[in-house]
């Protein structure tokens, strides 16, 4: 894909897909202000497919007073003021301030999933690391039982792998909503709402010092969130708060795979790790692409794009972009400066970002410290999650030397 991107860059940096019928953007500074000049390009996607399924799952069943149904908001899929409102109910809890309370319960996590495999010298890098540190941390932070890990990971595999094109992500006629991969996306958004239904329902009547408890308790403009709006935002915090640090995680390890000479780096110089963290996100960014709409008539590099057309902006070709990183194809982790866009920017830069760094900042040093001789094994092709949103690994098999578990 990086050679594909760099031949857009260079060629077709504004192009529209004849097939799709979608616009995508690839150099660093059109990508940058399509995410973030959100008057011309705006993250409402009613029509989309993504919103129209999740709207399906919840939309219009009566209620026990009578009422109906409506669908929930996704703060993803908002436009200032109404984003800004939402946000600000739970951006207190991701400052790096509040997160700080976080780092010794983080350390002690990684630490006890590190005893269960160093004495085995093998392991799944992805199941037995990256994924259950921040899926653990960010249900402690809602408040659901982390022993339900199994399902949140076929959820967000399910999500992960999502086989839409382009054209039925945006534009879905009715026709389509019999689409075999809708109708699975159906289903397991209706399993999510189920299962926050019944949080809900557990917090209201007894309320506990979580997440799920502040938003019930949250008003915007006065009045309290509807129900499916806890909903939704709850399944937004659970999803967001592991992929991002599972993806930036288990590419680490990746990188200083195919880079030894970094990692040598990295375990002489541990305070270079903050460096090697963005340097990954750039190099390997876990989120690829973003989508939004247009308002207007949008003239970039001399091409107009029309209103209300679907628009691609690949952060993962901005991160590469020659026009912004001096040999971009270079991993180097003590570059500076280091402007990548991988968590986005603008209004919605990444919610989550600074808990991933955190969870990143703790555990990696702890993995290249206590799995000496830490290699990915390349006797099969890597597992990575199909799809064009997020780039990971379903599975990162690794060797290491073994070793006792840490006495606490």
């Amino acid at each position: 894909m990086y050679d594909w991107f760099r031949h857009m860059r260079d060629t077709h940096p504004v192009w529209f897909d004849e097939t799709s019928k979608c616009w995508h953007v690839f150099r660093y500074s059109d990508v940058n202000r399509v995410i973030t000049d959100y008057e011309s390009f705006s993250s409402e996607r009613r029509q989309g497919a993504f919103a129209r399924t999740r709207q399906t799952a919840i939309a219009t069943e009566a209620t026990q007073d009578g009422r109906e149904r409506r669908a929930g908001r996704s703060i993803i899929a908002m436009d200032p003021p109404q984003h800004r409102q939402y946000r600000n109910l739970v951006s207190q809890s991701f400052t790096p301030r509040a997160l700080a309370r976080l780092s010794g319960r983080i350390e002690s996590i990684t630490q006890d999933l590190l005893d269960q495999v160093r004495f085995s010298g093998q392991m799944d890098m992805v199941a037995d690391i990256a994924y259950p540190l921040p899926t653990i941390v960010i249900a402690e932070m809602l408040g659901v039982p982390t022993s339900d890990r199994p399902l949140f990971k076929q959820w967000a595999d399910g999500l992960l792998n999502r086989q839409l094109s382009d054209a039925e992500f945006f534009r879905p006629d009715e026709a389509q909503q019999e689409n075999p991969e809708i109708q699975r996306l159906r289903n397991l958004f209706e399993e999510m709402s189920d299962y926050f239904e019944e949080m809900l329902k557990e917090r209201r009547s007894q309320p506990r010092n979580d997440m799920i408890s502040d938003l019930l308790a949250a008003e915007v403009d006065g009045e309290h969130l509807s129900n499916e709006d806890t909903i939704s935002f709850c399944i937004i915090l659970l999803l967001a708060g592991h992929v991002t640090t599972t993806n930036l995680l288990s590419q680490a390890i990746r990188c200083f795979d195919e880079h030894p000479d970094a990692l040598e780096q990295a375990r002489k110089q541990p305070e270079l790790i903050p460096s090697a963290i963005e340097e990954i996100l750039r190099y390997a960014s876990p989120v690829w692409r973003l989508s939004r709409i247009t308002q207007t008539d949008v003239t970039i590099d001399s091409v107009t794009i029309p209103a209300h057309a679907p628009v691609f902006a690949w952060l993962a070709s901005a991160n590469r972009d020659e026009r912004q990183f001096p040999e971009p194809e270079r991993f180097d982790i003590a570059r500076t400066p280091n402007r990548h866009i991988a968590f986005g920017h603008g209004i919605h830069f990444c919610i989550g970002a600074p808990l991933s760094r955190l969870e990143v900042s703790i555990a990696l040093p702890m993995l290249i410290k206590q799995l000496p001789d830490l290699h990915v094994v390349h006797d099969r092709p890597l597992e990575l999650f199909e799809g064009r949103t997020l780039f990971g690994f379903q599975h990162l098999p690794v060797t290491f030397t073994a070793s006792e578990p840490s006495i606490h």
